[in-house]
């Protein structure tokens, strides 16, 4: 009984402290919130989640095929229109050098690269030419918006090409002898004839996100959301699981801890009471964050039972680290750098995946994850990341198993070096 006393007595004190309701149940949502309202409100619209920084340099020579309009200034107008409709920021640029430039510099996505001979290729017989899509290569959906529209409009132009070799085989077949001449007439008529649809009324093309596009896009700002809020909630568990175990430090500065331990109660029965204190908060702070999470931002946190055994081990190994935290410092004002300082490094570093999410596979990446592994949030993270990635028992089971080790051998350590310390 005197066990359940101590921890609800703790525990009481702990929900009501400002500390705990700011950075234990605030900041993470919030945090979270701020991305949310960055990524759009949730990422349902690719349009209004992502504007894609496109230079483009037209290099294109119509050259001399009679009433033929320059294609390459046809694909800088379509692009700029999408400039009007908030998906693209188009920037024209002074050469290809230019473009690319702007790209490596991070001042651009992708830089569309318009050959010389585009309109000649495009409507002429024995040309070809390449339009160049530079690209920041971390990035994967803002060039995937950008190619598709630029081939749509390459396609539509295109088509006069294929115009002139079936119109060529028909006449052979007849016994006709098509020339030059003829062919550019072909070309001509087909590419009026695409453009003309478009001043008709009719979209040249529609020149908007793929619905493949689309759904990456949001599928992309949902998996985001939901690794910011696994890691800010992870984060500040560790923070919760710290300040907690803080009382000890606290009744020993009021000199409240040194009377209790005058009394019969066995000091493994104090210890016991204060850590089982944590275990309660945390539980809480951490199931008000999920629930949160899956109500606000319809995160999705896995399966049931592998969600709550990585719940399991990281309430048991936040609890138990921190009281191996508070073994270590000699009073509150000590405490106070190391919340401060060590929690927060060890923090960023276990939480790594979050801010590398998304990039791709580099010997800088690996080195990450692997660090974080030497701090016990990045075992943490590595449970709930299985999790939500839809992994069963099995494969959330190692991860959990390590984090309850760590807990005992942080809980152990804590409770040999009290027990020292208040012989």
């Amino acid at each position: 009984m005197k066990l359940l006393a101590i921890a609800f007595k703790d525990v009481w004190h702990s929900v009501r402290n400002a500390f705990f309701l700011v950075f234990g149940l605030g900041l993470p949502l919030l945090t979270t919130l701020l991305f949310y309202f960055a990524f759009g409100g949730g990422g349902g619209d690719v349009g209004s989640t992502i504007v894609v920084d496109v230079q483009v340099a037209n290099l294109d020579v119509p050259g001399e095929q009679a009433g033929v309009p320059p294609l390459g200034e046809m694909v800088v107008e379509a692009l700029l229109g999408q400039g009007a409709s908030g998906l693209l920021n188009v920037t024209l640029a002074d050469g290809a050098d230019a473009a690319r430039a702007a790209v490596d510099n991070q001042q651009a996505d992708v830089a569309v690269i318009i050959p010389a001979n585009f309109t000649a290729a495009m409507v002429g017989e024995g040309e070809r030419a390449t339009v160049e899509l530079y690209q920041d290569p971390t990035l994967t959906i803002g060039p995937a918006i950008v190619k598709s529209i630029v081939g749509q409009l390459v396609d539509s132009f295109a088509g006069a090409r294929i115009a002139v070799g079936v119109a060529f085989d028909q006449m052979a077949e007849q016994g006709g002898t098509p020339d030059a001449a003829m062919a550019e007439e072909i070309a001509v008529g087909y590419t009026m004839w695409v453009l003309s649809t478009g001043q008709n009324g009719t979209p040249l093309l529609d020149v908007q996100a793929p619905p493949g596009v689309r759904e990456e896009a949001g599928q992309a700002t949902s998996q985001a959301l939901t690794l910011i809020m696994t890691g800010m909630m992870l984060f500040y568990v560790f923070f919760t699981g710290t300040a907690s175990s803080q009382s000890i430090l606290q009744e020993e500065d009021a000199g409240t801890l040194s009377r209790i331990f005058t009394t019969p109660t066995p000091q493994s029965t104090i210890l016991g009471g204060k850590f089982l204190a944590t275990l309660a908060v945390l539980v809480v702070q951490v199931a008000f964050l999920t629930a949160a999470g899956a109500l606000v931002f319809d995160i999705d946190w896995g399966a049931p039972l592998p969600v709550a055994l990585a719940i399991l081990g990281l309430v048991v190994l936040s609890a138990g680290f921190g009281i191996f935290v508070n073994s270590l410092v000699k009073n509150t004002k000590q405490a106070g750098g190391i919340y401060g300082g060590v929690l927060t490094i060890l923090g960023l570093v276990g939480i790594s995946s979050v801010f590398t999410a998304g990039a791709p596979e580099s010997g800088s990446a690996d080195i990450a994850r692997t660090l974080s592994l030497f701090t016990p949030h990045g075992w943490a993270m590595r449970a709930w990341t299985v999790a939500l990635e839809g992994g069963g028992v099995g494969d959330v089971l190692f991860p959990v198993a390590v984090m309850l080790a760590l807990s005992a051998a942080f809980f152990t350590f804590g409770v040999l070096r009290f027990r020292k310390r208040f012989a």
